[in-house]
C-alpha cells in the first residue's frame, strides 16, 4: 500500500506540475500575442505615416485608373489610319466644300522678308492664304463695317452677325477700321471682339493667325518651322478621283496634309439625370477622348427644381448661385476626374480637350444644394447630343 500511495502521490505531483505548466504557457501566449499585435499596429501606423509623406511630396496620383471603362475611343484603329502620298492635300474652300487630291507640282514658292523659299509639298503640314489674297473679301468687310454704323438697328445687328461668322482672322481688319468708328460701331466692335477672344481660345491648337502681318499674309506650317510671306502660285492643279482640277489660291480657306492618323467623328446621345452633380456622380458618356479632340455638345430637356417649384433648361438659372463660376442647373462637361477642368455647355457648347480621359457630363450645382440628405429634390433630365472630332495626331 505504501508503494501504491507513493506512486499515486508521484503521479499527482506530475499531473499538478503539468497543469501548472499549461497554465503558465496559456498566460504567456496572450501577453506575447498582445506584444506582437502592438508591434504590428505600430508598424502599420508608421507605414501609413510614410505613405502620407510620400503623397504630400509627389502630389495626387494622376495614373489612377478611371472608374468607367470606355466603350468608344477616338484613337483611330490601324485599319482607320490613312497613308497619303507626298503630293496629297485636302483643300478647304471658302464656300465650305473640301477637295482632296495630289498637287501636280512638287514645291510651293514663298516670297518672304528674307528672300524666296522653295517649300516641298511633302514637308508641308498645312498652309493658309492670308487676307491679302482676297481684296474683294477685305472690301466686303469694310462694307459690313459701314453697315454697323447705320441708323437702323436691324441693319447694324445683321452686319455684326455676318462679320462674326467670318471668324477671328478678321480682327486685324476691324482694328484698322476702328479708328474711324462711330458710337454704334464701337459698341458692336466690343461685342465682336469678345466673341473672337472666345473663338481664339477654343481654337488655340489650330492655325488661326490674328496678328499682323500673319493674318494678312500667307502662312505655311512645316514640322521644323512656320513661314509667313506671299505664296507665288496663284492657281494650283490637282489630280483627284474626279479628274484634274484647277483651284485659285484666293478660293482656298486652308490646305491640310496632317490627316493620316485622324479617326472618324464619334456621335452619341446621352441622358443626364437631374441629380448628376459633379459633387456626386456625374454621367459617364463612356467615350474616351484624346487631348486635342474637339467636343461639340447640344443640350435639350428640362430639370425640375421641386423645392422652388421651378424648372431650368440646360442653360441653368441665373438666380440660384453658381458652382465653379458656372450657373447652377447648367449642363456641363468634364474630361477625366478633375472638377477644375469643367466646361460650361448649356444648350450649345464646343471646346478642345486639354487632356485625355473619359468624357463626363453633369449639372453644375451649388455645393449646399448638391449635398446628400439636405432635403433638396430634382427630377427630369437633360439630353446631350455629342460629336467628338478627333484632333490631328
Amino acid at each position: 500500500m505504501k508503494f501504491g500511495g507513493d506512486n499515486l502521490n508521484s503521479r499527482g505531483r506530475t499531473a499538478f506540475e503539468v497543469s501548472f505548466l499549461i497554465m503558465a504557457i496559456a498566460l504567456a501566449i496572450p501577453s506575447e500575442a498582445s506584444a506582437w499585435q502592438s508591434d504590428e499596429v505600430q508598424d502599420e501606423a508608421a507605414q501609413v505615416k510614410q505613405l502620407k509623406i510620400v503623397a504630400e511630396q509627389t502630389g495626387p496620383n494622376t495614373e489612377t485608373p478611371e472608374e468607367d471603362e470606355p466603350e468608344i475611343s477616338t484613337t483611330p484603329q490601324p485599319n482607320q489610319q490613312k497613308s497619303i502620298g507626298k503630293q496629297f492635300a485636302q483643300l478647304h474652300l471658302m464656300d465650305g466644300s473640301i477637295i482632296g487630291g495630289d498637287f501636280l507640282i512638287t514645291d510651293i514658292d514663298v516670297k518672304t522678308s528674307y528672300g524666296m523659299l522653295k517649300i516641298p509639298i511633302s514637308r508641308i503640314i498645312r498652309f493658309q492664304p492670308g487676307l491679302n489674297t482676297r481684296p474683294d473679301y477685305i472690301e466686303s468687310i469694310s462694307s459690313l463695317f459701314e453697315k454697323m454704323g447705320d441708323a437702323d438697328e436691324k441693319t447694324r445687328i445683321a452686319a455684326q452677325k455676318e462679320i462674326q461668322s467670318f471668324g477671328v482672322k478678321n480682327q486685324i481688319l476691324l482694328d484698322q477700321l476702328a479708328t474711324q468708328a462711330n458710337e454704334n460701331q464701337k459698341k458692336l466692335l466690343a461685342e465682336i471682339r469678345k466673341v473672337f477672344e472666345e473663338e481664339a481660345e477654343l481654337n488655340e491648337d489650330e492655325m488661326l493667325p490674328t496678328d499682323e502681318p500673319s493674318a494678312l499674309k500667307d502662312t505655311i506650317v512645316t514640322p521644323d518651322f512656320s513661314i509667313v510671306g506671299e505664296i507665288q502660285q496663284k492657281q494650283f492643279s490637282l489630280k483627284s478621283k474626279f479628274g484634274d482640277l484647277k483651284v485659285e489660291l484666293s478660293d482656298i480657306k486652308f490646305a491640310d496634309r496632317s490627316i493620316e492618323t485622324t479617326g472618324p467623328d464619334v456621335r452619341k446621345t446621352v441622358s443626364v439625370p437631374a441629380e448628376a452633380f459633379f459633387q456626386r456622380t456625374p454621367q459617364s458618356t463612356k467615350i474616351r477622348v484624346n487631348k486635342g479632340d474637339r467636343i461639340t455638345i447640344r443640350g435639350s430637356g428640362t430639370v425640375n427644381w421641386n423645392n422652388w417649384n421651378n424648372t431650368s433648361s440646360p442653360e441653368g438659372l441665373t438666380n440660384r448661385s453658381q458652382w465653379n463660376g458656372i450657373n447652377s442647373g447648367k449642363l456641363t462637361a468634364r474630361v477625366g476626374k478633375d472638377n477644375s477642368r469643367c466646361v460650361a455647355i448649356g444648350t450649345n457648347g464646343s471646346f478642345v480637350a486639354k487632356t485625355s480621359g473619359i468624357l463626363y457630363l453633369g449639372i453644375a450645382m451649388r455645393d449646399s444644394y448638391a449635398g446628400n440628405g439636405n432635403g433638396y429634390r430634382w427630377t427630369g433630365e437633360y439630353q446631350a447630343k455629342i460629336v467628338v472630332s478627333p484632333g490631328k495626331k
